[in-house]
């Protein structure tokens, strides 16, 4: 009987030890949380959860977990509060919500701004806009995802994202805000949709590594300082859908040297070209009735003009300030056009040849 206690006390004292040593391993694995060394050798807690009631991503993952977790993947229905509490995590560095629901398919305005760490994202497969400064002056994104299913993205989304350089826009864009992509200084290449009708003031400000740009068939307007100081954008092709080109909107672009626009346009605003240093030459279509004022304003290297209309297009005194108009050649389609040339106002400061 003895012997058969003693037995019974061994198993279940083995027992006890194994249900020990396991909670011993839960909770090592817990504090370690999927640790693993990053390049900086701090922790990396990588997370991947399911969310099923939403607003509840914080009971989910709780205050002393958030502050470590550097990976995140949200699969389910998130709220506004989860968006917030995301936020909230100083480490992250990448979120993939590809599997994640919103309300109204939208992701709320300054859902992860100034996010000090954040490097990639993955968006949410059945989003259908961004809202206002969603990422902006989020400084170390580098890569975004952008979902098929996607309509508009608001003013401000990526403003201030310098780091950003590898971004596709879907073909189901619809609305692309103003400043959306303003001061992405590393921004390589980006092809703009054919369903966009407008490029909005600002969109690409001072993109400075924009080397390459593609604007679609569709576009009818070009706003207000839409690429201006895109300083390595080298040529630029403006569609005969376009009817407006807005004020400076390829001011300081420095290694502009190829330009071309519609015959349809009619005028070309102040200030659109100003600062463009590598251009050289430049065309001028039958239709051009005038220039704004300052609109190649700064064009140093400026030697020839061919314009193609034999009445004279209207221009201002600073139109073409800071050119060398004595070295600079007009070349008109005939004789007639460059006696009206020699006397329009303006015009008349430079040296006009026949075509």
């Amino acid at each position: 009987m003895r012997s058969s206690n003693n037995k019974l006390g061994i198993n279940t004292f083995s027992s006890v030890y194994n249900r020990v040593f396991q909670l011993a391993i839960v909770v090592l694995a817990t504090e370690l949380i999927v640790a693993c060394s990053r390049g900086d050798h701090e922790p990396a807690y990588r997370s991947t959860v399911i969310v099923t009631e939403p607003g509840s991503l914080a009971e989910i993952v709780p205050p002393n977990q958030r502050e470590k977790v550097t990976t995140l993947t949200i699969e389910g229905y998130l709220n506004g509060d989860d968006i917030a509490y995301i936020r909230q995590m100083p480490e992250l560095r990448e979120l993939n919500l590809e599997k994640a629901i919103l309300p109204n398919n939208h992701l709320p305005p300054n859902a992860f701004s100034s996010h000090k760490r954040l490097e990639s994202a993955i968006l949410p497969s059945s989003l259908d806009s961004i809202g206002d400064s969603a990422f902006r002056w989020c400084e170390r994104l580098q890569s975004l995802y952008l979902p098929s299913t996607l309509i508009s993205i608001s003013p401000y989304a990526f403003a201030g994202c310098e780091n950003l350089h590898d971004i596709d826009l879907p073909a189901s864009l619809r609305h692309l805000g103003k400043y959306a992509f303003s001061g992405c200084k590393s921004l390589l290449l980006i092809n703009i949709p054919s369903t966009l009708t407008t490029i909005d003031e600002y969109t690409f400000y001072r993109c400075a590594s924009l080397a390459e740009i593609n604007i679609p068939y569709n576009i009818r307007q070009i706003g207000y300082k839409a690429f201006s100081g895109c300083s390595r954008l080298r040529a630029i092709r403006i569609p005969s859908t376009v009817v407006y080109v807005g004020i400076a909107a390829f001011e300081d672009c420095i290694e502009l040297t190829d330009i071309s626009w519609p015959t349809s346009l009619t005028r070309i605003e102040y200030q659109t070209f100003a600062g463009c240093l590598s251009l050289t030459t430049i065309t001028l279509h039958s239709k051009l009735t005038a220039i704004g004022n300052y609109a190649f304003d700064g064009c140093k290297n400026l030697v020839e003009i061919h314009s193609q209309n034999n009445t004279p297009p209207q221009i201002g005194e600073g139109t073409f300030r800071s050119v060398n108009r004595k070295a600079c050649r007009v070349v008109v389609p005939s004789e007639r056009a460059r006696k009206s040339y020699n006397t329009a106002l303006y015009w008349s400061e430079f040296t006009i040849y026949v075509e």
